[in-house]
């Protein structure tokens, strides 16, 4: 009987994978925004154009997610898709050489959020007054990727407190801005580390896993390692919040949704395991007694 319940005329495991592929599409649709918001922002954080050296610190945002992006949906196979008797052989290496550029992209962007982090913290007290610096500063720094041009309308939020200049993005910020920023910039890099612990360990409970060699004892304590981690990814995304940075947190929590599909997927795999393994062994048990008995019977 519950294996006839429906929920709107759906299965209710059709209906948990769609909400899962929902969400994978919602993360598709953060990677175009990052991706249009840093383009928009290049003329600001490199005035004189970026080359192969600057492009990963120019477009942080998007590689991170590009690459995390592609890195889910490699987990979502190897963890859900694909069952473990094909996941052997040039499947099993391209996903292999296809996670490692991934990995690539991810370590490239965490550098590339370090670099932007050591820029937003190089504001600099500024003497002079905003407005007389139309026409030579730039912009103003309003997040990090938003950095309208400074004219003769804006630098009157100037008027009041201090002002800081950033040599490297020629932008003014006020004294109640800079610390947002700076909080921004800090919180981008904790946040992209935790992710890379992260998929190292998830990456250890896969490799495992498809050598039957992830025991109780170590699942546990990659769960205790992941839990620790993941509390940190639920710090930053409420930090976000309380910021009032609506598209970190919505990114953050969106990631944390994914994952935890990722992490019910291992969870389901890893139970299954040694109950295949059981039914293996009782087969083998039963070929052993039916040999033994057809011996018994050939001596009689």
């Amino acid at each position: 009987m519950s294996s006839d319940r429906r929920i709107l005329g759906l299965k209710p495991e059709t209906l948990f994978q769609g909400f899962k592929y929902s969400i994978y599409t919602l993360i598709f649709i953060n990677f175009v925004y990052f991706l249009h918001e840093e383009y928009l922002a290049l003329a600001a954080r490199f005035p004189e154009g970026i080359g192969l050296g600057h492009a990963f610190d120019a477009f942080s945002q998007s590689t991170d997610s590009f690459g995390w992006l592609i890195l889910l949906l490699i987990f979502e196979l190897q963890t859900y898709v694909v069952s473990d008797e094909k996941l052997k052989g040039a499947l099993k290496w391209s996903l292999n050489l296809a996670a490692g550029i991934c990995y690539v992209l991810i370590i490239q962007a965490l550098i590339g959020y370090v670099n932007h982090m050591e820029v937003i913290l190089d504001f600099q007290p500024y003497a002079g007054a905003a407005c007389d610096a139309v026409g030579v500063v730039s912009s103003v720094a309003l997040d990090l990727y938003e950095f309208p041009d400074l004219s003769a309308e804006n630098c009157g939020m100037f008027a009041q407190g201090a002002t800081f200049y950033n040599e490297h993005l020629n932008a003014l910020t006020t004294a109640e801005l800079l610390p947002y920023l700076e909080n921004l910039a800090i919180t981008d890099v904790v946040n992209a580390a935790t992710w890379v612990l992260i998929v190292i360990v998830l990456w250890i409970d896969i490799f495992l896993q498809l050598r039957r060699e992830l025991t109780e004892k170590l699942y546990k304590w990659n769960g205790v390692v992941k839990a620790l981690l993941y509390i940190t990814l639920i710090v930053c995304c409420s930090y976000w919040a309380w910021l009032g940075d609506f598209m970190g947190f919505w990114d953050a929590f969106l990631w944390i949704v994914a994952f935890f599909f990722i992490e019910m997927n291992l969870f389901k795999w890893h139970e299954a395991v040694p109950a295949d393994e059981d039914e293996e062994e009782q087969a083998r048990d039963t070929a052993v007694e039916r040999a033994e008995i057809e011996t018994r019977q050939g001596k009689r």
